[in-house]
């Protein structure tokens, strides 16, 4: 019984684990035993969680996009195959998308409507930096298995950033239209560049020794800074007719 308990509570060890050696060598090359020298156990005590390599990608995966706690149950698990799992995937992240302030934003509840553009806008690019700074192992395991595995790439780009994306261009498409944002060339590819300036200093920046180097609350602010700035009208000058 206290050998059962014990590894139920080691299994987050092993998703943490599982996902840093998906991450490092891709969905192919990853090893049971990679993983098991990551946790710091023998490989055969690996099978007493689960019964092969593709059942522990799915566990990373549901636990890197938020789908479920740890799961409970006998050992070792047998979690749904990897298509089932990425079919659900893609149906929660469809569901909660949008979220937080920019769902208010969309919701067409005049009530919600800030009379403020600029503190509207930090508010929805901060809870936008935190879902990926929070999500940032995990990401980066999507990221790297979508190299190999073409369904893991559709639903990196269509199922989680495609919803993110459309969502982010109605919002900035409705408030230029209102006049409470700047009309930009392309609200599309607007949308891209505050996606992709909040993920670099949220996530990449890790990857840079010089972005490293810059600490996170720094890091945070200078993106959201410089995008909020950009996108806000500047108030007419005074006396200006």
């Amino acid at each position: 019984m206290t050998g059962r308990r014990d590894a139920h509570e080691r299994l987050g060890e092993l998703i943490a684990a599982a996902v840093r050696v998906f991450t490092r060598d891709g969905y192919r090359s990853a090893r049971m035993s990679d993983v098991a020298a990551e946790m710091g156990v023998t490989e055969a005590a690996i099978y007493r969680y689960v019964e092969n390599k593709e059942g522990l990608f799915v566990l990373a995966i549901r636990h890197a996009l938020l789908l479920e706690d740890l799961p409970e149950g006998d050992l070792p698990l047998s979690p749904a195959p990897l298509a089932a799992t990425l079919r659900e995937a893609r149906a929660f992240i469809a569901e909660v998308v949008p979220f937080g302030a920019l769902a208010e934003a969309l919701s067409g509840d005049e009530h919600l409507v800030s009379s403020n553009p600029a503190a509207e806008l930090e508010r929805i690019f901060r809870e936008l930096y935190d879902l990926e700074s929070r999500t940032r192992e995990a990401a980066d395991m999507l990221e790297r298995s979508a190299r190999e595995l073409p369904e893991m790439a559709d639903l990196l780009h269509a199922g989680i950033r495609g919803p993110v994306l459309a969502a982010l261009t109605r919002y900035l498409d409705g408030r230029a239209e209102a006049g409470m944002l700047r009309r930009t060339p392309d609200t599309a590819a607007t949308a891209r560049l505050v996606l992709e300036t909040l993920t670099w200093f949220a996530r990449h920046r890790f990857s840079d020794p010089d972005g490293a180097a810059i600490a996170a609350d720094v890091a945070e602010d200078t993106a959201v800074d410089a995008l909020v700035h950009a996108l806000v009208p500047a108030p007419a000058a005074a006396g200006a007719a």
